[in-house]
């Protein structure tokens, strides 16, 4: 498995920037142009890969479309550059779906938006098919439009007789995290993280992770509002709403879920400039499982929602759109809790 001193000598930067980049270190003054270098080395190295890649069977035709023409895949992000360097797990999907299509030998471009608010490209040439990562607008679609209409989008389904998409499964993660509490010997579980965030077409509504964890403790007669720290899903946003909980409760939740690792790096720091220990005072399961909860002091229980699995699923898409299937599908990605060990577990029952 490559290491910290690996991606540094491939990048030409030191390891203390590897690491602090791939923990998401917002206060780390370098190139957003850097980040995208230092994160996309280290998928390619595979420092964080699920499993070894591995050659699957792809579906009827793929050989003659590789032979017959010259494709290019268009991959368009919601977030700027300036956003992704708050939450590594959009520009890692990027990364993940560009070394896909590299494996089967298209080209990529990547789409940007321009001083009307559509997406448009910097070269010539068609795109036969485009990757959308995130939630767009409905105006931001129409300028997809213009180029392709073979257009997957990962986390979001803005029209499911019209685009493939593929989604994480929320229901399933909630279930996992609620249950992994109770196992240890916690009840009352408190959120942390945006109540509302974009939905499929970019307007707000409230967070799919919130909605679950609201509803999964109201049937257990466990909701309670003082139990939600909202937040945005940046470092800054989650420290400043923790230091508001504790100035409030003087101590943090016993036991914590927090909706994204780009929102635990603020709560952690808080959680620690009080003095207060995790495991142990607060005990805590994070959501998307990126070099951040891995590499974390302590490291973090977390959601893992198979980045990997979710670029196969946007290529298999567009090779079906070129197949001709005409009905799009909504493919729903199954989720698994990485334990490692941020839970301490309650022998006195007291929940």
């Amino acid at each position: 498995m490559a290491t910290l001193k690996d991606i540094a000598l491939k990048a030409g930067v030191s390891q203390g920037t590897v690491s602090r980049i791939l923990n998401g270190d917002s206060t780390l003054n370098v190139a957003a142009e850097t980040r995208e270098k230092v994160t996309k080395i280290a998928v390619e190295l595979g420092y964080r890969s699920v499993s070894q890649r591995h050659k699957d069977t792809r579906v009827r035709n793929q050989e003659k479309i590789k032979n017959s023409k010259n494709i290019t895949v268009g991959i368009a992000q919601m977030f700027e550059m300036q956003e992704l360097q708050d939450d590594i797990y959009y520009m890692m999907l990027k990364n993940m779906v560009e070394a896909e299509c590299f494996s089967n030998g298209w080209n990529t471009v990547s789409l940007y938006r321009n001083s009307d608010g559509n997406f448009v490209k910097n070269s010539d040439g068609n795109l036969e098919g485009i990757v959308a990562i995130g939630r767009f607008t409905t105006e931001e679609i129409h300028s997809f439009e213009k180029y392709t209409s073979n257009i997957v989008f990962i986390d979001s389904s803005p029209d499911e007789m019209k685009y493939y998409s593929i989604v994480p499964n929320y229901h399933m993660a909630i279930r996992l995290v609620l249950n992994h509490f109770d196992e240890m010997g916690y009840e009352r579980v408190a959120y942390a993280g945006a109540v509302y965030t974009y939905n499929r077409v970019k307007m707000l509504t409230m967070d799919p992770r919130f909605y679950y964890y609201k509803n999964s403790m109201i049937n257990r007669n466990l909701f309670d509002e003082n139990l939600v720290i909202d937040c945005e899903m940046n470092s800054g946003s989650s420290y400043e709403a923790m230091e508001r909980y504790l100035e409030k409760n003087k101590k943090p939740p016993k036991a914590l879920f927090i909706s994204s690792d780009a929102t635990a790096a603020g709560i952690l720091k808080s959680i620690r400039e009080h003095g207060f220990l995790v495991p142990g005072d607060c005990n805590i399961v994070t959501y998307n499982n990126t070099t951040f909860s891995e590499s974390s002091t302590p490291p973090l229980d977390s959601i893992e929602v198979y980045l990997k699995e979710n670029a196969k699923e946007a290529t298999f898409a567009l090779e079906r759109f070129w197949n001709a299937e005409k009905l799009p599908r909504k493919i729903v990605i199954p989720c698994s809790l990485v334990i490692r060990g941020s839970i301490k577990k309650q022998e006195n029952n007291d929940k």
